[in-house]
């Protein structure tokens, strides 16, 4: 390394200090780098060292020394804890010394090793700057270590000093001497270990100036074990069931390798629980809180460690666990919704289309001061497949005050299903539970067809009718429909054969009928609806010839036939049927058709065609083994794969078998068109009565390499009805039957491959929820997305419990096929149904669509296992208990309960029947009424039905429940704490309240009612009661109590006495109890009571004795007033005043008394009366002199009376104080005018009235008063009593 000055090497390593500083909040300190700068050589080795030090990972810090990072930046840090946040806990940093930062991340290492340096603390003494320890570690015997003692002058003067040697011979340094510092200059001085056995060593080496003496100590320490943590962490408050974390740094100060254990208990825990520290090393230790109660925590963690771990270093942990609670409110609320508090909250969807999703918002509101973790949750008894509703928010935390939005769908795939769910919103812990109740209803598709018939009348053979029709849907939701014929093997035609039908759409639909035969033409077909029962257009023509004229078929005679057909008329021909007529074997009905005759009307007129469910006519067509009706006419089989028929030879015809099961010949015509790559022969014949026929069905693909699938067309009818002329009654007329082939295969050689679907297969996972033994329907749509044909076929490995219409078939380009498939459930548990279709005649070619169906149970789950017990009730009252019912099937349900007529009396129910939709729960209210005080035991059964049945039908099929209720009736009463309610003595007119104390100790809630007696005095008139109580009614539960307020006002000075008692309400149309005494209640109502006890004269009359002056101021007739009851114009209870509005009377009492001072010379001292009142009464009092002529509303006058009165020498009397307060039985002392003066300041002692009568020098030059100061100088007196 090339040599380096003294300022280079110091700039540049003051340039990588700094910026270490800005990096890392560091301290760079300069100190002692002006020492020895003389000394080149150590002045470079030194500045190398710092220079490769400040180029490697090694960095300087100012306590800690040179510190290398393991992962991130990891110092030391503060007792104040720096919170973060991950998930739902709360993380917090602490440790120890001044500069605080926190790991990069959850996973780093927290670890950080401090290499040790000799760096110590230094003070200024008197200018002198020097290290307050000198420290040795690390030591060895028998050798000198030798440590530099420097002391630098940093006062602007040259300081002297001189220094003592060490006392003990363990430290030394050089011959003391006097030391001269100039300014800004360093002295070093060596002290000089020499230690001579392994203990610690101490010492002082004492400095002495003229301002006095200091010192240095040294010490020399053996190696040992010490780790230092924080005395305290504060972790951040955290809800029940949440976690919290915090850090805190472990160092380890001691010079030995150190293992450590930490000792803590829950609900703290501390990672990493045991571990090595090296000498100078510190570790992030994380601190985990998950508390379980709502309380303040303080736990203090101790880690051991040293020899034997019997060294400890504590940390008082301490958080705060408080319960989280979250509010639940619906956003944009709906007026079905229900939003209040303390009732169920209910969130409805409305009417949702069948297959769409519609998505609401509920708010959830954090109020508690923490975060409040919470999680969200289906009802679980339900399968996954059949949840509609969906959360995809199952978890989350809301911040304290703040604010959640959780989104709900509802995704319906059964039609006119009425949906509820329940979802479960639970804060951590577990602590208030909110249930959300779900509703929503599935709307499918309305479709409808303008006309259920088209009549193309008759044409000539080879013409064409077409007719037009209408299809609408009247529903929101999109409707795809297909019509199930082959337009182009058929004679009708329908266009478009297939579409799609968006909300509120109608669209026109174009009929063709091209016969190809004259003769008489019929055919059902059915328009396959997604998500919609099927419709059914009957399609009617009649075609005739030249030579051929059938009798025209009409939709008069398709009602006949329907007629017929449930009469079982339809197996004969129409000659038969004629013949039958005419000998009266068969008669007309009032519409023309058919019937046997019998004499009971009533029972031949009710055999019609019965009203069939669009599923079962479709599925029940007389196709497959089972039927509504017998069909006349069959052929078997009704669907032929001829397979794979590549050539060049024609495979070989299937044989096919046609039945007549009627009693008449019939003809049967096939329609197919000559360039059909299937064809029947023969194509025309003559089946006989009851006969079979054989036919030939027969392939001819006319090109390689395709796929062929077609639907052959048949007409069967009576051979009369070729001529119009056979038949000799219209009402005879039966329509053709039309027989369907399906007929499939393609010319594929075994080597090519066949072209690969591209479709698409909405199939739903579920079956609707049907009574037990009724099929379960569903639909499916099958779409084509490619540019071929597509042909589609059951697998033979499909489940046999199953059936799909239609089962096989082409489907075109761009085109769409409805699949409609049937099942019977069998069992209450799922059972999966999984059948495969084949497409384009290829075994890869296979999908398999999995369904689950079961038999849905009549059965309502109950719950607390069929046992209602109810609280100790009393006699006459009642008590309700709550009783839920749910209903776990897909089937909405009827219940009704059936209470024997005994027991109605006691026990009733609310609902006590209704309807309860599938997955709803139901809370019943149960009210128990006790008649006598014994125990109850009650047994009640409760039916349950399908719901949806016609009124006054009985339902096939029922569940019985039993349910047990428990109850006692018991008597109680009430009572009173106090039994005698004492009041004291009462102001008369003045108000008191007192508090009455009632107890209900028995163990049943009472309900009383409380009345009022007054005992004495007697109650005059009707007058109102002296006592009122705020209440006189309520309820008390067992073992409680209740205060009630009692409120006095005596209108007379009385003994008062009141008796207070109850009666027990029953609930039996509010009706009373006998009625029981509860308490007495007392009152004296008193009125204040004044006398004068004693008279004296001061100043002028000092010389009047005692008797005089108690004659000459009436005191007697005074005393013997004032112990009267006060007369109505004395009871006055307001102080006049200037602000007073209401008229006050001159005089109050009819009392007049003569105060007379006597005579007194002119210019003398006043006449002083000093009045000795006494309180003889029980009560306080308060009193004031109220003159006639000093009322306040008559002051103008009163001014005047007085002037004219001094004008002739009277008297002006005054009062001090105007108004005095005299406690009960107390008595004011006379006392003289120094101690009068004293009283008017505020002693209480001092109630002495003062009487002053002063004559004017010269009455004609008085200077009159103004009006103030007659006025009293303080603010208004309380109001006298009288």
């Amino acid at each position: 390394m090339p040599s380096l000055s003294w300022g280079t090497g110091r700039r540049r390593v003051l340039s990588v200090l700094s910026l270490w500083r800005r990096q890392h909040g560091g301290r760079v300190s300069s100190e002692g780098w002006s020492q020895d700068q003389g000394n080149s050589a150590s002045g470079h080795r030194r500045w190398l060292m710092l220079i490769q030090a400040a180029s490697s990972p090694l960095m300087k810090t100012r306590d800690s020394g040179d510190c290398t990072m393991n992962s991130g930046s990891c110092l030391s840090t503060s007792t104040v804890a720096v919170p973060t946040v991950t998930g739902s806990s709360v993380a917090l940093s602490a440790c120890s010394s001044n500069t605080s930062a926190r790991p990069a991340s959850l996973t780093d290492t927290r670890m950080c090793f401090s290499k040790k340096q000799d760096k110590v603390k230094k003070r200024v003494i008197w200018g002198i700057e020097v290290a307050e320890v000198l420290q040795w570690q690390g030591w060895t015997l028998g050798k000198e270590i030798t440590k530099s003692l420097a002391l630098k002058n940093l006062s602007l003067k040259t300081q002297k000093m001189t220094y003592r040697s060490p006392k003990t011979k363990f430290f030394f340094t050089v011959i003391p001497q006097p030391i001269l510092l100039s300014p800004g200059i360093t002295f070093t001085l060596p002290i000089i270990f020499r230690p001579l056995e392994e203990k610690e060593y101490m010492d002082q080496l004492w400095f002495e100036k003229e301002e006095g003496m200091f010192c240095v100590d040294l010490r020399a320490t053996l190696p040992c074990h010490s780790l230092i943590c924080p005395p305290s962490l504060q972790l951040p408050m955290c809800a029940v069931g949440d976690t919290a974390e915090a850090w805190f740094c472990l160092e380890n100060v001691g010079d030995l390798p150190t293992f450590f254990t930490w000792e803590f208990s829950s609900p703290f825990h501390v990672l990493p629980t045991t571990g090595l520290l090296e000498p100078g090393q510190a570790s992030y230790t994380k601190v985990t809180f998950h508390p379980l109660l709502a309380i303040i925590y303080e736990v203090q963690a101790t880690c051991w460690y040293g020899e034997g771990s019997k060294q400890k270093s504590s940390i008082q942990l301490q958080a705060v666990a408080k319960c989280a609670q979250l509010l639940v409110s619906i956003k944009q609320k709906r007026p079905e919704d229900q939003d209040a508090e303390g009732i169920q909250k209910v969130l409805h969807f409305g009417t949702v289309a069948v297959g769409c999703t519609a998505e609401r918002h509920i708010k959830l509101y954090n109020p508690s001061a923490v975060s409040a973790p919470f999680r969200i949750e289906v009802a679980s008894d339900m399968l996954a497949k059949d949840h509609t509703f969906s959360c995809p928010t199952t978890n989350g935390i809301v911040p304290p005050g703040g604010e959640k939005l959780v989104s709900v769908s509802f995704h319906p795939e059964t039609l006119d299903v009425r949906t509820i769910d329940y979802l479960s919103i639970m804060p951590s812990g577990c602590a208030s539970q909110t249930l959300l109740k779900v509703v929503g209803f599935c709307r499918g598709p309305d479709v409808s067809l303008k006309h259920g018939s088209v009549n193309f009348s008759w044409v000539n053979l080879g013409q064409i009718s077409e007719q037009s029709l209408w299809i609408e849907n009247k529903s929101d939701c999109t409707a795809y429909f297909q019509f199930a014929i082959d337009c182009q093997e058929s004679i009708f035609s329908i266009r478009p054969a297939f579409g799609t039908l968006v909300g509120k759409a109608r669209m026109t639909l174009h009929c063709t009928f091209q016969p190809t035969h004259p003769i008489i033409y019929f055919r059902r077909v059915a328009c396959l609806i997604h998500h919609q029962d099927p419709l059914f257009l009957d399609l009617i023509g009649t075609c005739h010839s030249d030579s051929t004229k059938p009798a025209i078929l009409r939709p008069q005679h398709l009602a006949w036939y329907h007629t017929h057909l449930a009469r079982g008329l339809t197996f004969y021909p129409p000659d038969i049927l004629g013949i039958l007529l005419r000998e009266k074997k068969l008669e007309q009905d009032e519409n023309g058709a058919l019937r046997i005759p019998t004499e009971d009307l009533a029972d031949a007129s009710a055999l019609k065609y019965p009203l069939i469910p669009p599923m079962t006519e479709y599925f029940f067509d007389g196709t497959s083994d089972l039927a509504i009706f017998p069909p006349p006419v069959s052929i078997e089989p009704t669907d032929v794969d001829f397979g794979a028929c590549p050539g060049p030879k024609n495979p070989n015809p299937v044989p096919l078998c046609l039945m007549n099961h009627t009693k008449g010949t019939i003809t049967v015509v096939w329609t197919q068109r000559s360039d059909c790559p299937f064809w029947v022969t023969p194509d025309t014949c003559d089946v006989p009565p009851l006969k079979s026929m054989a036919m030939r069905l027969h392939f001819h693909p006319p090109y390689p390499n395709c796929l062929y699938a077609v639907e052959l067309e048949a007409f069967a009818f009576y051979k009369v009805l070729r001529s119009y002329s056979n038949i000799e009654e219209d009402c005879t007329v039966c329509p053709s039957w039309c027989l369907t082939l399906r007929a499939r295969g393609h010319s594929y050689h075994a080597a090519l491959e066949h072209h690969i679907p591209q479709y698409s297969l909405h199939a739903p996972k579920l079956f609707p929820a049907v009574s037990p033994n009724e099929p379960s329907y569903r639909s499916l749509l099958l779409i084509n997305k490619g540019s071929m044909m597509l042909t589609f076929n059951l697998a033979p490995q499909s489940s046999s419990d199953i059936s799909l219409r239609p089962s096989s078939g082409l489907v075109a380009p761009k085109a769409h096929q409805i699949f409609l498939v049937c099942t019977y459930p069998k069992g209450n548990s799922w059972k999966q149904h999984v059948f495969y279709l084949q497409f384009n005649f290829c075994l890869r070619y296979l999908k398999e669509v999995s369904m689950q169906s079961r038999e849905e149970a009549l059965q309502l789950k109950l719950d607390t296992c069929k046992r209602v017990f109810f609280k100790p009730t009393w006699v006459g009252c009642s008590s309700t208990s709550l009783f839920t019912v749910r209903n776990p099937s897909r089937l909405p349900l009827e219940f009704e309960w059936r209470i024997s007529q005994p027991h109605r009396k006691m026990l009733a129910v609310q609902p006590a029947q209704g309807l309860i939709q599938p997955s709803e729960s139901l809370t019943l209210t149960w009210t128990f009424s006790p008649l006598e005080e014994t125990k109850y035991l009650f047994r009640v059964g409760m039916w349950v039905w399908e719901a949806g049945l016609p009124p006054d039908t009985r339902p096939p099929a029922t569940t019985h429940y039993m349910l047990r209720l428990v109850g006692v009736g018991i008597t109680s009463s009430l009572s009173a704490k106090e039994k005698e309610l004492d009041f004291g003595n009462v102001l008369v007119n003045s108000k008191q309240s007192r508090l009455l104390m009632l107890l209900n100790d028995g163990n049943c809630t009472l309900y009383y009612r409380l009345f009022l007696e007054q005992c004495s005095p007697e109650v005059v008139d009707d007058s109102p009661l002296a006592l009122q109580l705020d209440r006189t009614e309520g309820s008390m539960p067992p073992r409680s109590q209740d205060t009630i307020c009692l409120t006095a006002c005596p209108h007379q000075r009385s003994q008062y006495c009141w008796k207070i008692s109850y009666s027990l309400l029953s609930h039996r149309g509010d009706e009373a109890g006998k009625r029981q005494e509860l308490c007495r209640v007392f009152l004296t109502a008193v009125y204040p009571l004044l006398s004068i006890l004693d008279v004296c004269s001061m100043g002028s009359a000092k010389g009047i004795t005692r008797k005089h002056l108690w004659r000459l101021f009436s005191l007697d007739s005074l005393n013997t007033y004032l112990e009267r009851d006060p007369t109505p114009w004395e009871l006055t209870y307001k102080v006049p005043t200037r602000h007073s509005t209401s008229q006050i009377p001159t005089v109050f009492t009819p009392l007049k008394l003569d105060f007379n001072f006597g005579a007194a010379p002119i210019e003398v001292l006043p006449s002083v009366v000093l009045l000795a009142l006494k309180n003889s009464g029980v009560v306080a009092l308060d009193w004031l002199p109220a003159f006639a002529n000093l009322q306040e509303a008559l002051l103008e006058n009163m001014i005047q009376n007085i002037l004219v009165e001094a004008s002739r020498g009277e008297v002006v009397l005054t009062s001090r104080p105007r108004v005095i307060a005299l406690p009960p039985l107390s008595v004011s002392r006379i006392e003289t005018p120094d101690l009068l003066s004293a009283a008017a300041l505020g002693l209480q002692h001092a109630e002495v009235p003062r009487l002053v009568a002063r004559p004017p020098t010269d009455s004609l030059r008085m200077p009159q008063p103004s009006p103030s100061d007659l006025l009293p100088s303080g603010p208004p007196s309380p109001p006298p009593h009288h």
